[in-house]
């Protein structure tokens, strides 16, 4: 009989998620759960606080400037959407008569790719692919070399979903200052954030969108955006990223005018409040009981060494753990890996993810595509011997073949 669950999908969403997140967001839908920032009664005051702790609370994690300047959003999506629509409808009503331009990169998520692809279909916007190379390694003079004077946004994941290739994004960011200083720098930080430091401040970063649901061991529908002074400075008159949407805020009732302070000149709408009181029990809980990063990064070693000794294997990306996220690539011989993940869930009650992780360009540079490979990713409740299980169960599946 299969053991129970062996969840190693953390890449996507991280689960089980700790207890202190279920209790967190049972108790505000039973005794807080009035509307942020709508109302001034005692629920509507306890859902603010609630939020807003939430927020300091991030800004405090990656070492912003300010609360303010973290915009609470839906997930990590909705944060890139809001930053790469924002800055080229801001550039394109500011600067009529210059097309934009846009960097990209070989390693970025469908959020970036789908995003900035549609402007580019459309003929709105100009855009580049930078390309990684076999291990997923973004060069960061090459990313640099593709703005222009034009350039007004330039996105790269701090690491590769697929491939878990960490990128230089000190020296990329530093080498496209030099190169056009207006550029503004997007940052996906989704596989990172709750796992490796992440500091604004230091990194020099314009816009750094967040995922709640994965390295912070929050709940789905929870996210951020960093927004930086060069993106939208104090002076809101030149503000270089606008906001399409467009609705209450709470902060600025009377008038057809959207605020032009953070964090309400871009949160438009109800937050997630329940999503952020989770969110905010993750936080505190691994700042209590400490990052797990080592321990996932151990397992790592011991996926890498075990898959690798098992005939037909192909296993993608760096060769060892250093300057890699908690994430393994590889293939079976004659199996395709949508197919191998399905029968792992069926038969063996094991949950990885086969096919191309939403990021398409990387399985075409590595020649996984179309079919692409399965993904192995541990968590912090992982167990060693968890991972020895799921070896076994891969040597088992290779040697019938």
């Amino acid at each position: 009989m299969p053991e129970r669950l062996l969840y190693l999908d953390n890449a996507a969403t991280s689960w089980p998620k700790p207890p202190e997140v279920v209790r967190a967001m049972c108790d505000f839908l039973e005794h807080h759960a009035g509307n942020p920032g709508r109302g001034g009664h005692r629920l509507a005051r306890e859902a603010a606080a609630t939020v807003e702790k939430a927020r300091s609370t991030l800004a405090a994690l990656i070492n912003a400037p300010c609360a303010k300047r973290v915009i609470l959003t839906h997930g990590c999506t909705d944060s890139i959407n809001l930053a790469i629509h924002g800055v080229i409808r801001g550039s394109m009503r500011q600067c009529c008569d210059k097309k934009p331009h846009a960097v990209m990169t070989t390693i970025e998520h469908n959020a970036v790719l789908r995003t900035l692809s549609c402007y580019a279909k459309d003929g709105v916007i100009d855009a580049t692919v930078v390309p990684c190379d076999a291990r997923g390694r973004v060069d960061p003079e090459a990313f640099a070399a593709a703005v222009t004077d034009r350039t007004v946004i330039a996105c790269l994941s701090h690491a590769s979903n697929a491939l878990g290739t960490v990128q230089d994004v000190a020296e990329a960011i530093r080498k496209v200052r030099a190169r056009n200083p207006d550029t503004l720098v997007l940052v996906d930080a989704a596989q990172t954030v709750g796992h490796l430091p992440v500091d604004v401040q230091a990194l020099d970063i314009d816009l750094l969108a967040i995922a709640g649901h994965k390295g912070l061991g929050g709940p789905t529908g929870t996210g951020a955006l960093f927004v930086g002074e060069r993106a939208y400075p104090d002076d809101c008159s030149k503000s270089r990223v606008f906001c399409e949407r467009r609705g209450g805020t709470g902060a600025v009732a009377p008038g057809l005018d959207m605020p032009t302070e953070l964090p309400d000149a871009l949160e438009a709408g109800t937050s997630n409040a329940v999503g952020f009181a989770g969110l905010l029990a993750a936080m505190q809980a691994k700042a209590a009981n400490g990052s797990a990063h080592e321990h996932e990064m151990a397992l790592t070693a011991r996926l890498l060494d075990g898959l690798g000794s098992i005939r037909g294997i192909t296993l993608y990306g760096l060769e060892g753990t250093d300057g890699r996220t908690p994430v393994v690539l590889f293939n079976l011989d004659g199996v395709a890996a949508r197919d191998l993940a399905a029968g792992l869930d069926a038969e063996e009650d094991i949950a990885v993810r086969g096919g191309v992780h939403c990021a398409p360009l990387v399985h075409e540079t590595i020649g996984t595509a179309p079919k692409g490979a399965v993904r192995a990713s541990p968590g912090p409740t992982t167990r060693t011997d968890e991972i020895d299980r799921f070896i076994g169960v891969i040597d088992r599946y290779a040697s019938a073949l």
